[in-house]
């Protein structure tokens, strides 16, 4: 096999996910690598608290339509928040309007939240 037709097999091994592919000289990347060298993804969105659980930094939210490059339907779930979030200024039924990303694994955390001022 030649050596251009082996790394251009490996990046399209690697571009859908199989990553099985191995060239002699040419560096092995993983999906995962690729994902977490991206850029964040990130939406904004306002809603009402549901609950908060400060020993497990997560925080449930009735939200409207989530907006940005992150786009999300309206519903009620709940949210990892990062460690900068003071949890403790946040209390069930306070309205908010908050930004939100998607960490390496997919999963949603809330990175800012603010209390909507009345």
């Amino acid at each position: 096999m030649n050596t251009r037709f082996a790394r251009v097999a490996a990046c399209a091994a690697i571009s859908i996910g199989i990553g099985g592919a191995a060239v002699q000289g040419a560096p092995r990347y993983t999906v995962a690598q690729v994902t977490e060298q991206a850029e964040k993804t990130t939406g904004q969105g306002e809603g009402v608290v549901r609950a908060v659980d400060a020993d497990e930094r997560g925080i449930m939210i009735t939200h409207g339509p989530i907006t940005g490059p992150l786009e999300m339907s309206p519903m009620t779930m709940a949210f990892r928040v990062a460690p900068n979030v003071d949890l403790s200024s946040l209390s069930k039924g306070m309205k908010i309007k908050f930004t939100i990303s998607r960490d390496a694994k997919g999963l949603y955390v809330i990175e800012d939240v603010r209390p909507e001022k009345p």
